[in-house]
């Protein structure tokens, strides 16, 4: 009795050490990453980041501008709706193609040197002497960069969609989703970034995510061609390259629930490498 006695209070007592420790560690996490985010600040890359961001927006803002006035003067698209919205279309994914890329670019290079720089520096070896684990390091700074990343996503990508709605009436289908997906990407380069830097140094670790980017996107291309032609060891070659790093599959996939079915492809853009004629394979 009394043995069972001595386990049946000694339960809560573990149960709240756990919980405690649980609790501890969350907090060092959450500081973490917030001295990442204001690191960030302090080194003006959220600066860089919004001040390129809104070059981008303004300069596809006037293109849209011109577009608009030359599509009313001209009374071609003004007198068919369906016209009138497959060059809205076109015209948004066109922005939305680079726009893509600028965010995974800013991910891989806000996040390549996370870890390693600090290293390099010898800053880390006076932060891991303190009572925090470096499992604690390593998810508090990612939280923190991907803070700032889905920040600048939403932003860039929400500007972006309203100026093409605002100023060429742009079609848009299922919105939230679609925002959802582009903001997974650059976190799926996130993810890679982080592996690497624990890894890598800085440079070695920038060139291998922003291969493995590119590499995404070829895959992604191939994907469709094969798919367009009926080759099977292409699809396969796409469907791999995706699995590894599926940025350009999340982005194919999002341009799939913002713009209503069909308008790229009544614009001819089905023949092209940079239109998603063809969806996401199922393993997407």
């Amino acid at each position: 009795m009394h043995g069972g006695s001595s386990v049946t209070s000694a339960s809560p007592r573990k149960a709240s050490v756990t919980a405690d420790g649980i609790a501890g560690s969350a907090r060092r996490i959450a500081v973490v990453a917030g001295l990442t985010f204001r690191e960030a600040w302090q080194r003006k890359m959220i600066i860089a980041a919004v001040v390129m961001s809104a070059g981008y927006l303004a300069l596809y803002g006037l293109a849209l501008h011109f577009a608009s006035q030359d599509t009313a003067v001209s009374g071609h698209a003004a007198t068919d709706a369906l016209m009138e919205n497959v060059l809205a279309a076109q015209l948004l994914y066109v922005g939305l193609f680079p726009a893509s890329l600028i965010v995974g670019l800013t991910a891989v290079f806000a996040s390549v040197a996370a870890i390693s720089s600090d290293l390099d520096t010898g800053l880390l070896h006076g932060v891991l002497v303190r009572p925090i684990r470096r499992t604690e390091l390593l998810v508090g700074k990612a939280l923190g960069i991907g803070l700032m990343l889905v920040l600048h996503n939403l932003a860039f990508m929400s500007a972006l969609i309203g100026l093409a709605r605002w100023l060429i009436g742009a079609p848009v289908a299922n919105v939230p989703t679609a925002m959802a997906l582009l903001t997974l990407s650059p976190l799926a380069l996130l993810g890679l970034a982080m592996l690497g830097t624990t890894r890598l140094p800085t440079l070695a670790n920038g060139v291998l995510c922003a291969t493995a980017y590119g590499i995404s996107f070829v895959g992604g291309f191939i994907e469709q061609i094969g798919s367009a032609i009926e080759n099977e060891t292409m699809v396969n070659l796409g469907i791999i390259s995706s699995l590894l790093l599926p940025a350009d599959a999340m982005y194919r996939k999002a341009i799939e629930y913002l713009l209503p079915g069909g308008l790229l492809l009544l614009g001819g853009g089905g023949g092209s490498i940079l239109t998603p004629a063809e969806s996401p394979s199922v393993w997407m």
